[in-house]
């Protein structure tokens, strides 16, 4: 792997940090369209694309891989799981009559 010398360093920091504010903005855009659900499955994505940027470089994950990797998968099968539980309970699980009742 190629090694940076020190001078990089200070380039790559101020672009990232412009990548985020980038972004955030991008959000904020998004936000203000007031796109409901599709503007939901447009900021998921990009908040998820800096926090993984802000982590893997100002957390300094990048030089723990195997950790990272392992705490990846496990926060992927977390959320998944928590995802479709949910949708899980409402189709399988019996339901009596009074749960549908609107009161």
């Amino acid at each position: 792997m190629e090694e940076h010398s020190q001078q990089d360093e200070p380039k790559r920091d101020i672009l990232i940090y412009l990548s985020i504010i980038a972004m955030t903005g991008l959000i904020i855009g998004i936000s203000h369209l007031q796109l409901k659900t599709m503007g939901i499955f447009l900021i998921v994505p990009i908040a998820c694309t800096e926090a993984g940027i802000l982590a893997y470089y100002f957390m300094h994950l990048m030089t723990k891989k195997k950790t990272v990797h392992l705490i990846l998968l496990l926060t992927v099968i977390t959320f998944i799981t928590l995802l479709f539980w949910p949708a899980w309970d409402v189709v399988y699980s019996p339901r009596t009559p009074s749960e549908f009742t609107v009161f």
